[in-house]
């Protein structure tokens, strides 16, 4: 079930991330084809202004779906709820904010992005057209996230086909056919956001939505953790816009214009490149925040273990494609095969695919550390991974090889943060790691004891019948009397049975419902998970007539022998909880 749930929130998080790409790329075209070259230059230039937006949505978002994961995992919804308002509301003041400076002040805000008079007209009214977008860019990126906990990705998927969509027509209306320049360009992307978060937003109006935006709910002291939480993503942020400064005079010194050149022209399809890392990271990032909530150490390892080897197997595939037609994609920038610049982007296609595998080894872990807190081992990471692991390597292979060294860099600096992660696990566990749970270096408190819980897994009917019997054994071994041992197998057995009965009749999909039971403080807690449609027994209870004895007679046994029962449906599971 865990490995069909990542696989699930996955494609989400690669398509936002390939889609901001995909919109840059087709705005660049634009640009430099129907405006002129000086236009990629106000876009170059506007870069800091989208940079200042981009680092406070990293921080907000990493800290929100971290808390609001370990608040879903202990079944804290009013928790969520608070976070997820908060959020909004900081993203709201934040965004309106810059809007308005740069709506009111759009010429001082050119002068100091830049001092060349020729292109300042055209960034002035570049800025014009993008500020009223600020907003929607910055809200949209945040509902996506808790769209996935709502079980609403294809409303995502929607709301990005619209975005490129509205964007590509508007960039030729006002482009080509009204001769808006770059007004024109700016404008076209401002209403592709806010026609992308019109078709988010409108989920939040209506009453299928269960994390709502509620003041009463807000605690402002969670400001705080959100954005110490969310910092590190900053700091990588930080440390990319020092790297590219960096290579960038490295590059220069040893080949001039044509090594920057060919370091652009990674860079602008990058995020293209980082998409699969990059929706690694939020979809482990995401599942890991829930299992550290509820203290679920055997799903938290299974997270990190379909993470680190079946997502990084499909990074491994996509970099062996670059690979392949680095050629093809190296033409697409530059014509001329025999030039230098040609030669020196073509060596990067093939070089820079290595360290891929092993940037995304080291994105799992950054998110992985960051869900559990774990601040130091991850500031260390983000500044190597971000700036100092590549500068080191630049500095020894630059003089040596020139150009091809910085290439060469990058996949250095892919080794030196896998190192940094084995040798923090060989450090804190005492030895040297030999299995992911060893590189997790998870504490012995952390979750449940094993002699404290069992855990099945039903796949069919003839299955539930042994979960009563497993139960009662395990009730027998912890010492539980009888007569609760005999309620807490009544209850899961028929929770169970009517799963499978109305949850797994759908052919077309396999489905499966994950048991735990666990013995702690004397109280027996019973868990049960399914991937199947929603289904709320209290609900369900609720709607029944009382008078009725005859209907829904196992429900109504389950509701009088548990003392507590609860119930969520998130990010595609059921889960109900109850207190025996």
């Amino acid at each position: 079930m865990i490995s069909k749930l990542f696989f699930s929130l996955l494609p989400v998080q690669i398509l936002i991330v390939a889609i901001s790409s995909i919109n840059g790329i087709a705005d660049g075209l634009m640009a430099s084809n129907f405006i002129g070259p000086d236009a990629m230059a106000v876009i170059g230039l506007y870069s800091p202004v989208i940079k200042i937006f981009e680092t406070v949505n990293v921080v907000l978002l990493g800290g929100s779906q971290i808390l609001c994961g370990q608040f879903l995992g202990k079944n804290q919804i009013e928790k969520t709820q608070g976070i997820f308002t908060l959020d909004i509301s900081l993203i709201v003041s934040f965004a309106a904010v810059l809007a308005a400076i740069c709506l009111v002040y759009p010429d001082q805000v050119a002068h100091m992005l830049s001092n060349d008079a020729d292109i300042r007209s055209g960034l002035t009214d570049y800025i014009r057209g993008m500020a009223p977008g600020i907003l929607p860019q910055m809200l949209g990126t945040q509902l996506t996230v808790f769209l996935q906990i709502e079980q609403q990705s294809k409303r995502t998927y929607a709301g990005i086909m619209v975005m490129v969509a509205t964007n590509l027509a508007l960039d030729y209306l006002f482009i080509r056919i009204l001769g808006m320049s770059m007004l024109g360009l700016g404008l076209a992307t401002t209403i592709s956001y806010m026609a992308f978060f019109v078709v988010l937003g409108i989920f939040y109006l209506s009453r299928k939505a269960i994390i709502k935006f509620n003041l009463h709910n807000v605690d402002v002291n969670e400001t705080i953790p959100i954005i110490a939480i969310g910092i590190p993503g900053a700091l990588t942020t930080f440390c990319l816009a020092i790297r590219g400064v960096i290579l960038n005079a490295v590059l220069f010194s040893c080949s001039g214009n044509d090594g920057v050149s060919a370091l652009s022209a990674l860079n602008t399809c990058g995020y293209l490149l980082y998409a699969v890392t990059a929706g690694l990271a939020a979809a482990t990032r995401l599942l890991v925040s829930v299992y550290i909530g509820e203290e679920d150490r055997t799903s938290l390892v299974t997270v990190m273990r379909t993470a680190l080897l079946k997502g990084v197997a499909i990074v491994c595939a996509v970099s062996a494609a670059v690979m392949m037609f680095a050629g093809p994609i190296t033409y697409l920038f530059y014509k001329d095969t025999a030039s230098q610049v040609y030669y020196l982007t073509l060596w990067l296609f093939r070089i820079y695919p290595l360290c891929m595998p092993l940037s995304a080894i080291c994105a799992i872990f950054v998110n992985y550390y960051q869900s559990s807190s774990r601040m130091g081992i991850v500031n260390l990471l983000s500044a190597f991974d971000g700036l100092l692991g590549i500068c080191i390597a630049t500095v020894i292979l630059a003089p040596l090889y020139g150009s091809i060294g910085v290439w060469i860099a990058h996949v250095v600096n892919g080794i030196i943060t896998t190192l940094i992660v084995i040798l923090y696990a060989w450090k804190v566990n005492g030895k040297a790691p030999s299995s992911v749970e060893d590189l997790l270096t998870i504490p012995d408190s952390f979750g449940v004891p094993e002699d404290k819980r069992i855990d099945i897994s039903i796949h069919n009917a003839d299955e539930v019948a042994n979960t009563s019997e497993l139960i009662m054994e395990f009730c027998k071994r912890n010492g539980v009397d009888r007569k609760r041992s005999y309620y807490a197998g009544l209850c899961m057995e028929e929770m169970a049975a009517n799963i499978v009965e109305h949850g797994f009749d759908d052919e077309k999909k396999s489905h499966s419902a994950d048991v735990r039971v666990v013995y702690k403080d004397d109280s027996l807690i019973l868990r049960i998970k399914d991937d199947c449609k929603p289904f709320d027994p209290k609900e369900k209870l609720a709607l029944i007539d009382p008078d009725d004895i005859t209907k829904n007679i196992g429900l109504r046994m389950v509701q009088r022998l548990a003392k507590t029962m609860s119930y969520t449906s998130m990010l595609g599971m059921n889960v109900l909880t109850m207190t025996i």
